[in-house]
């Protein structure tokens, strides 16, 4: 896991990214992944009812909390700013990153939501991806996905995490977990069916009757008091109230009409009420299995396909927004690039050198870097044409 560490008068901050080691309570975990056109880095400290995360978009850093309010106190103190000059706010917030983004965060108990806002040519701002941060457990692991248009992404957490090692843990016992969640949903239900509310409710009734005793006189004076502004309401909305019962009276009677019509449903076997209790949190526990081990799986599966379709590191931090890099060019575009060079050269033979990829410094080492382009591999097999009619 990379780790932002700050340091504060020569000591490293104890609030920053990846200085806490993790445990139970708390966990510093990144997510990386391909969302749509965009590559995502979200930095998340896992905490217990507080769990805040930092975004990096295309290789640009954002505190999107601290940006939301930046923009929000230039435009409480001047409306017409939107913050496109790049000032800082008042309270030295950071401004809007070079990207131009814009976020819309909305934070809850086991995490946050945050909405990114990217800029049209009219200046204006529009909804784009939709980031979902999770805390699990006591805040010591978690997940992040992005919803961009109709389709789902699960960023990867880091190697080695808590998070990663949570989630090979589902994966590898994937009926444990289930059952689990299952059991404690079939709780809810069997607690009652086996009475333990009803006797928690017999230890609570003394507690219950001192109360009321207490409140009761108190409750008796406000009522005798009211009585008369209560009796004075009653008159005064008597006639509207028997009006607005006329009007609604041959509605009543239709729809009691319309109830007479349907048809009585009975069973040939009569079926004691302790079976609908019983089979009602059955089917419920049972549903709650098969959809906590279908999102397992699931998870599984989109996980390893964000693993896929991940660009290296390298490319990563070298590529510019919205544009795509030389070593994420496909085999085809090779093979074009050579037929094409050996129909220039007159069906010459197009040597080897003219298609295989080279490093980007031309060393003509193998590298991440890219491929030799089709016009080199054209000039490199016109000179082979040449020299083969010369000879």
């Amino acid at each position: 896991m990379q780790e932002s560490v700050e340091e504060r008068d020569g000591e490293p901050d104890p609030d920053a990214f990846g200085v806490r080691e993790p445990g139970r309570f708390a966990a510093d975990v990144e997510y990386h992944g391909v969302a749509g056109d965009h590559d995502y880095l979200v930095r998340v400290r896992h905490r217990l009812l507080d769990t805040s995360f930092t975004v990096v978009v295309d290789g640009v850093e954002h505190a999107p909390k601290a940006e939301q309010k930046a923009l929000e106190a230039r435009e409480r103190e001047a409306p017409g700013d939107d913050g496109q000059n790049g000032a800082p706010g008042p309270t030295g917030a950071p401004a809007p990153g070079e990207d131009d983004l814009r976020f819309r965060v909305a934070e809850h108990f086991t995490g946050a939501d945050c909405t990114v806002r990217r800029p049209r040519p009219d200046a204006e701002h529009v909804d784009s991806e939709r980031i979902t941060i999770r805390t699990t457990g006591f805040g010591g692991a978690g997940e992040v996905e992005i919803r961009h248009g109709f389709r789902t992404t699960h960023l990867v957490p880091s190697e080695g995490s808590p998070s990663a090692v949570r989630d090979a843990t589902r994966a590898a016992h994937p009926v444990r977990f289930a059952l689990l969640a299952a059991a404690a949903k079939g709780a809810k239900f069997l607690i009652p069916l086996l009475g333990f509310g009803a006797l928690f409710s017999g230890l609570l009734d003394p507690v219950e009757a001192w109360i009321e005793a207490r409140i009761r006189p108190v409750v008796e004076e406000i009522s005798r008091a009211t009585a008369p502004a209560r009796e004075w309401i009653a008159e005064v909305t008597r006639p509207v109230r028997e009006v607005i019962d006329t009007l609604l009276s041959p509605l009543r009677d239709a729809v009691r009409w319309l109830l007479g019509l349907l048809p009585e449903i009975t069973l040939p076997v009569d079926v004691p009420g302790w079976v609908i209790d019983v089979l009602v949190p059955v089917l419920v526990v049972v549903a709650v299995f098969a959809a906590t081990y279908s999102g397992i799986a699931h998870r599984r599966r989109e996980l390893a396909a964000s693993a896929r379709a991940e660009r290296p590191a390298s490319a990563r931090a070298e590529r510019p927004a919205g544009v795509r890099t030389e070593g994420a060019r496909t085999e085809g575009a090779q093979s074009r690039g050579a037929a094409d060079a050996q129909e220039e050269a007159g069906g010459a033979a197009v040597p080897e050198e003219a298609v295989q990829p080279v490093a980007a410094d031309g060393s003509g080492e193998e590298g991440e870097a890219a491929e030799a382009s089709p016009c080199a591999a054209r000039n490199s097999a016109r000179s082979a044409g040449e020299s083969s009619t010369q000879n």
